[in-house]
């Protein structure tokens, strides 16, 4: 099973709506991915999550139950959540415990999905960079960081670059690989947009995914369904998420 984790130290730039619509692509596609809602907030588990969220990834890593009991199965063919219950739930009191104790919970998280037949686990993560944060690294086999085009998108993947090397070197690994980022929310009718897009080319040796602003992601997180069950969604949304859902299928 691969796991591929959301990441960067800024918040508002799309990790969750780009985590569900990654994940629905590759179910789609594979028909076994597990979506893991491993932000305290729960944005994702909010959008196509159960109404009420009674059992949640903090129970499995707090040991109340196991894996099988938290899941939840989405309206998306294939695709199942382990969901937090937001602000409400216990991971932010996990986060802030016995997280840093258990530095390769979530990895025993997903070795528990693998045995369960999963090919493709997405981490939806917050924009932290703390001991759960650090769990997912540890957990994850690549990372992918969404921006948006401001005049802070450069700096950010620069910033979050650095801490991910650190990452690495003080736990001694060469994973999670780092490899791609998506430029959300583009408007190429806006100069500061295309210069920003130009910057971020420039500036790393990655594969840039543009998706587009595309209010289909607003309209889903209301009616509970993903970006491909709502007509409507931008023709280069779906490209770019066929281009990201192929080339990670590529890779194995």
């Amino acid at each position: 099973m691969k796991t591929i984790a959301f990441s960067i130290q800024k918040g508002g730039v799309g990790k969750s709506s780009l985590s569900v619509s990654l994940a629905a692509e590759l179910a789609r596609e594979t028909g076994s991915v597990l979506l893991i809602d491993a932000d305290p907030q729960g944005s994702a588990s909010g959008w196509i999550g159960p109404r009420e969220v009674n059992r949640e990834l903090a129970d499995v890593l707090f040991g109340k139950i196991d894996l099988a009991e938290a899941l939840w199965k989405t309206t998306t063919p294939g695709l199942s959540l382990l969901p937090t219950a937001g602000l409400d739930g216990d991971l932010n009191l996990y986060s802030k415990t016995l997280a840093s104790q258990q530095d390769r919970c979530i990895k025993k998280v997903a070795q528990a999905a693998a045995a369960q037949g999963f090919r493709y686990c997405i981490l939806d993560m917050s924009p932290a960079f703390g001991p759960l944060e650090w769990a997912c690294f540890m957990a994850a086999d690549e990372v992918i960081t969404p921006v948006l085009p401001d005049s802070f998108a450069a700096d950010g993947l620069e910033v979050f670059a650095g801490n991910l090397a650190q990452f690495r070197a003080d736990k001694e690994t060469d994973k999670p690989f780092y490899r791609r980022v998506i430029v959300n929310a583009l408007d190429k009718r806006i100069p500061q947009h295309g210069d920003t897009l130009a910057k971020v080319k420039r500036q790393q040796a990655l594969t840039i995914y543009e998706f587009p602003v595309d209010p289909a992601f607003r309209k889903g997180q209301y009616a509970g369904l993903t970006v491909q069950g709502l007509t409507g969604t931008k023709p280069e949304t779906m490209a770019e998420l066929k281009r990201l859902a192929s080339d990670i299928l590529q890779e194995g």
